[in-house]
């Protein structure tokens, strides 16, 4: 999606969450994932591939999320789309502004 996006375009609805690290005292520590906002976005698959991993085969698909702009995104944080965590490969902004758009790497089975 290139240039301004339409408002209907927006139509899925997807979550932002932090990574989170709760400490145990003794060093170690647990991850949760904290819920930042949601959003509509425009989620497209952009490639994908099999890779092969211990003969076991599990399809990865890289998704083009296009959202309203917003300044408080990072890298580390995921995407959650129709219950599917999406890990942020890369955050484009939007030279006029008006959208981000964020390259997502997950499963397939969307």
């Amino acid at each position: 999606m290139s240039g301004r996006v339409a408002i209907g375009r927006l139509r899925e609805r997807i979550a932002f969450e932090r990574p989170e690290i709760d400490t145990d005292g003794a060093g170690g520590g647990t991850l949760a994932w904290i819920p930042v906002a949601d959003v509509f976005a425009a989620v497209e698959a952009e490639t994908g591939h099999e890779p092969v991993e211990a003969d076991a085969r599990e399809a990865q698909v890289t998704w083009r999320i296009t959202i309203r702009a917003r300044s408080d995104l990072s890298a580390d944080w995921r995407v959650v789309w129709r219950g599917q965590p999406l890990d942020i490969l890369a955050i484009l902004p939007d030279p006029r502004r008006a959208h981000v758009t964020i390259l997502a790497r997950g499963g397939g089975g969307q």
